[in-house]
């Protein structure tokens, strides 16, 4: 009876590795052109929701695929944008984009009644340097 709970417990957690973002591990912030802005939206990798991904706009303009652990960037014109992402419902925050400026949102996924839902919160450019280091660019 052992050996069939670590094989279950194995194949559960290879199923979720693979949910995980694969890609470039992050270098660093870097500043947007002349009279442009930068937005990073990440996601520190968690065991809760680390199967959930999806598909990340800003306003009408899609911007990247995020999974577990990863992070995805944009440079867009001044001005405020609605970040979200859908699951089974529209989830968003508000952020203000400034010339020459960079902003970040920090992603998570809350409880919903069949999938994960989306949760952003627009965060200080200190926490998100701390927080994004540990993260890989999510494609």
């Amino acid at each position: 009876m052992k050996f069939k709970q670590i094989f279950a417990f194995s194949v559960a957690s290879l199923l979720l590795a693979a949910c995980s973002a694969t890609g470039t591990a992050f270098s660093g912030l870097e500043k947007p052109a002349e009279g442009q802005s930068k937005l990073y939206v990440y996601r520190t990798k968690a065991f809760k929701g680390g199967g959930v991904h999806f598909d990340v706009n800003a306003n009408d303009t899609y911007i990247g695929h995020l999974r577990n652990g990863g992070y995805i960037s944009a440079e867009l014109p001044p001005g405020d944008y609605e970040i979200w992402a859908k699951t089974e419902v529209r989830r968003g925050v508000t952020v203000p984009l400034q010339p020459n400026e960079i902003q970040c949102v920090k992603a998570s996924i809350g409880f919903g009644a069949f999938v994960g839902r989306p949760k952003f919160q627009h965060v200080p450019l200190e926490q998100c340097k701390a927080e994004i280091a540990g993260t890989v660019h999510s494609f």
